[in-house]
């Protein structure tokens, strides 16, 4: 039950209408009673100088009385009514003093304070005692000298305040439903105002629930949304692009992939079907197998390389570092493809030289994928050129061809897995991912990579990769 208590209490789970309006009514709350407790103050303090005020009054007054009959036998006019007075006023009393602290003189109600007057003599001292079973406050003044009546004489007054406290009472109570009644009403004016200010809100989420998977292409900041939701907008409107532009690579790539499959396992399907149609001679066998064989090759291939583009959009493909000489890469991939160059009537050659800090096993399979398909495109005759550079902070290492070239729209497509500008031309050996591994491949080392080609021109594709000062540099920020 405590823990269901606290859940509800806990803040972050109220909405934030809920919110905003018990922070205003707070605020208000917070505003209202600091100005009532300053008026409270403030009444106080006017009603103790008040109380104060007249009981110095009474007492002075009093003191002119005996300093007057101690001069004239018979008392004056203003005499007879100050008695008058006395005997009307039931909130004031007095009593005359001797130095032995015996009473020679008091008022004619002087009984009513006589709790009052049992409290010890103290100067500008505000009491509270208990008369007659009602709770009674006393201001007590003892500090007048009635040397008029004697020597060492002294006059005392009480000031019946109750009433006084009485008035404080009720205006304290009628202050806290004040304060009361201001913070409901600010809370609900708060929550009423927020729930009406955040309308935008709500309507720009009903906007957004409204988008599912066929309807990415929508847009919400078309809308006249309020200054500061507008941004929000945007920046939805930016995710809802990339969504839409990644829905769509996704289903284009789920597309090739079943297509490039399909096309291996229907080889080996059809292969093995036309064998076994009839009976076949050793030779003939051995084709199929030579044929199954490339096939399964194939899609092992193609397998490796989407495992590989699986982990490294995962950023789970481990890069482990070393110094390389770029010149020493290119001599053990010449080494590996200098026959499959020669078969085909193709020149190989390397120019320059760059130390980079990469993974060799990732390098040279970038570099081969480049090279391989140089190769494939290269007529008869032509030259493959591998050539290496460093240009600021990078090491530029770039394979360019003198083939057929590739038309301008096929180019920023070229890195798209399973894209062929010209798919006519697609060969057995060729899974269509080849390229997208190389972009991972550099990505994963903090490089790029770009193509340049025309038709007819050849084809020259760069990378750049930080060289091995910068990559130690950045590898030891990491």
């Amino acid at each position: 039950m405590s823990s269901k208590f606290a859940i509800e209490l806990d803040v972050r789970r109220w909405s934030l209408t809920a919110r905003l309006g018990a922070f205003f009514g707070a605020a208000i709350a917070a505003i209202v009673l600091g100005v009532s407790a300053m008026m409270y103050a403030e009444l106080v303090h006017q009603l103790r100088e008040k109380e104060e005020l007249e009981i110095r009054d009474n007492l002075r007054i009093q003191n002119e009385v005996f300093k007057h009959l101690s001069k004239q036998q018979n008392p004056t006019q203003w005499q007879h009514e100050w008695s008058e007075q006395q005997e009307e006023n039931k909130r004031f009393g007095w009593q005359l003093i001797a130095p032995d602290g015996t009473v020679k003189l008091a008022s004619d109600n002087a009984g009513a304070f006589a709790a009052g007057f049992a409290r010890p003599d103290l100067h500008d001292d505000d009491r509270t005692t208990d008369s007659s079973g009602d709770k009674t406050r006393y201001l007590l003044m003892s500090s007048v000298r009635a040397e008029a009546t004697g020597p060492g004489m002294r006059l005392r007054g009480a000031l019946d305040v109750s009433q006084d406290e009485k008035v404080l009472r009720r205006y304290l109570r009628k202050l806290a439903l004040v304060v009361a009644a201001a913070t409901f009403v600010a809370a609900a004016l708060g929550w009423l105002l927020v729930w009406r200010g955040l309308a935008p809100v709500r309507a720009i989420s009903a906007a957004i629930g409204r988008i599912n998977a066929q309807r990415l292409h929508a847009r919400i900041a078309n809308e006249a949304w309020p200054s500061d939701l507008r941004q929000l907008a945007l920046t939805f409107d930016d995710m809802l692009a990339r969504l839409e532009r990644s829905f769509e690579q996704l289903s284009r790539f789920s597309s090739d992939l079943a297509h490039e499959f399909r096309s291996p396992i229907n080889n080996l399907v059809a292969a093995a079907s036309v064998t076994l149609g009839r009976a076949r001679d050793v030779a003939e066998y051995q084709n199929t197998l030579e044929v199954m064989v490339e096939e399964g090759n194939r899609l092992s291939r193609m397998v490796s390389s989407m495992l590989f583009l699986a982990r490294a959009d995962n950023a789970q493909q481990t890069v482990k570092r070393e110094r390389l000489a770029v010149g020493e890469e290119f001599a053990r991939l010449i080494e590996f493809f200098e026959i499959m160059a020669e078969e085909q009537g193709i020149s190989l050659r390397t120019e320059g030289e760059c130390t980079l800090m990469a993974d060799p096993l990732l390098l040279r399979r970038a570099l081969s994928n480049l090279l391989a398909n140089a190769l494939r495109y290269t007529p008869r005759g032509g030259a493959v050129v591998l050539k290496a550079a460093a240009e600021g902070n990078a090491c530029v290492i770039s394979v360019s061809d003198n083939g057929c070239g590739i038309a301008a729209e096929h180019l920023p497509h070229l890195f798209d897995r399973f894209y062929r500008a010209d798919p006519a031309r697609s060969s057995t050996d060729s899974t269509g991912l080849g390229l997208a591994v190389v972009r991972s491949i550099a990505e994963l080392h903090g490089g790029t990579v770009e193509v340049r080609s025309a038709p007819g021109q050849g084809a020259t594709f760069e990378m750049r990769f930080p060289m091995a000062s910068a990559a130690a540099r950045e590898q030891a920020a990491a």
